[in-house]
């Protein structure tokens, strides 16, 4: 995530191409890293939890991110971990607090269900490719 990787293929994704996130539908961040569009599609095609999933699942647009850090800060009471986000790079959190996930949140996202956003990148009758608009 911090080198703007795709989770798939692992290539690097321009800066002037779009990239997507797969996740719950308006999810407010995410754990994965961005994925190219084809690298998004092939995983919805194949990955058997993403299929099940269906209208669940949602593809997130956008062309950049921001990164913060989810951190560990100790225990609650319960016995559970006890967490706090910071800013990206924050050099405080790193004596405060353990680094469990980086958290991508989408930077003007648009937002499609998983299976329709599937359908319209498939390649048309006339031989046409969709548009990136789609």
């Amino acid at each position: 995530m911090t080198r703007r990787r795709c989770g798939l293929c692992t290539k690097y994704i321009a800066t002037t191409e779009q990239l997507a996130f797969i996740g719950e539908t308006n999810a407010a961040y995410y754990l994965e890293p961005p994925l190219h569009l084809s690298c998004a599609a092939y995983a919805l095609q194949v990955c058997p939890r993403l299929h099940a999933a269906g209208d669940r699942i949602e593809v997130c647009l956008t062309h950049t991110y921001t990164l913060a850090e989810d951190r560990i800060t100790g225990l609650t009471p319960e016995g559970d971990p006890a967490r706090a986000t910071f800013r990206f790079g924050d050099p405080l959190a790193r004596d405060l607090a353990v680094l469990e996930f980086y958290l991508a949140f989408p930077d003007a996202p648009e937002r499609r269900s998983g299976p329709a956003w599937l359908l319209a990148q498939q390649p048309r009758r006339d031989g046409e490719h969709p548009t990136s608009e789609q």
